[in-house]
């Protein structure tokens, strides 16, 4: 059986690589986000009109078959979502078309398409599906296990830098709690 020091070292390893990518995708948008950009950093977004029509509730067949005449891309899930225009949207995160009513018989179909940074900042937001969100709890609690094992990988199996490690410890919780509390 390997020692708590090995057991504890593989741990700390083999999580952290297997949560890289995730790790560089929320600092990498948390850093863009910071920065001022957001999810429609890299938005290319078509409008049509169309006068037409549209029988309440048949926005959804109204919207792809107009997809369909025009030749344009059909979102890969076309379940509806009500959106803030008070008209609807199907697609996800990346690539989206939606519908909205601009007066009578006349309707403004929008088609959304995001940037690769816009995708991961949607991730980032948990805006996508479900799926991203698991990874995404998972890798906060790993994070936190990350921190533990590596706080018992420093702190307690390398006994001659301690008071360095405690001093640089606590300078972090210090300078953290300081600057969160001014920037309230």
């Amino acid at each position: 059986m390997p020692s708590k020091n090995k057991l504890f070292r593989q741990i700390h390893i083999y999580l952290s690589l297997f949560f890289l990518p995730c790790a560089l995708i929320f600092a990498i948008t948390g850093i863009a986000y910071i920065f001022g950009f957001n999810q429609d950093i890299g938005l290319k977004e078509q409008s049509y009109k169309l006068i037409k029509h549209i029988e309440e509730g048949k926005e959804k067949e109204a919207l792809i078959e107009y997809l369909i005449e025009n030749n344009l891309t059909i979102p890969s899930n076309i379940n509806t979502i009500k959106n803030k225009h008070k008209g609807i949207s199907i697609g996800g995160i990346h690539y989206s078309a939606s519908i909205a009513q601009t007066s009578k018989d006349e309707y403004t179909i929008t088609l959304k398409t995001r940037s690769l940074l816009g995708d991961m900042i949607m991730l980032h937001k948990n805006k996508g599906l479900w799926y991203f969100s698991v990874l995404s709890v998972g890798f906060g609690i790993v994070l936190f296990l990350l921190y533990i094992s590596g706080l018992t990988i420093t702190l307690f199996a390398n006994k001659k830098d301690r008071k360095k490690q405690f001093l640089v410890l606590f300078l972090g919780f210090f300078i953290t709690i300081i600057l969160a509390c001014l920037s309230l």
